[in-house]
């Protein structure tokens, strides 16, 4: 049997190597109202959006931080933050988003976010201050 190229990438790009196509790992993550179910050890695990502290994304892969998890993705960052509720999170770095109100400090060059520190990129800590500023005048009304 012969495979010409356009069947060999059809091949890749919808299967995960093995003959049981129906449990591909490559299939985007589901949304839900206030969460995503995301793939975690071969199974479909609900992550509410409230849950999560960080995001990391690194190429096509992307670390979401929760309280309880960490989640390795294979999605980048950019689709995530598509899907997240704008005025709940914030990119603070090209390859970092954060959860507002779980942030604890800020200085120019991180912040910090439950326990771990976040670094701030440069052109986002203005747009960051910004942001906060408006949370504060938002809560005396």
């Amino acid at each position: 049997m012969q495979i010409n190229r356009a069947e060999m990438k059809e091949y890749s790009l919808n299967s995960n190597g093995n003959s049981y196509n129906e449990y591909a790992m490559d299939e985007p993550n589901i949304l839900v109202k206030d969460a995503i179910f995301v793939r975690h050890k071969g199974n479909l695990v609900k992550v509410k959006f409230s849950d999560i502290l960080w995001m990391k994304g690194d190429g096509n892969y992307t670390t979401l931080v929760t309280r309880q998890e960490v989640y390795s993705l294979r999605n980048i960052l950019k689709e995530l933050e598509a899907v997240l509720p704008a005025n709940e999170f914030i990119r603070i770095h090209k390859s970092y988003i954060v959860r507002l109100d779980e942030i604890i400090s800020i200085n120019p060059r991180e912040l910090t976010v439950s326990k771990d520190t976040v670094p701030v990129g440069r052109t986002y800590y203005q747009s960051l201050l910004n942001c906060i500023n408006k949370l504060g005048s938002s809560n005396l009304d």
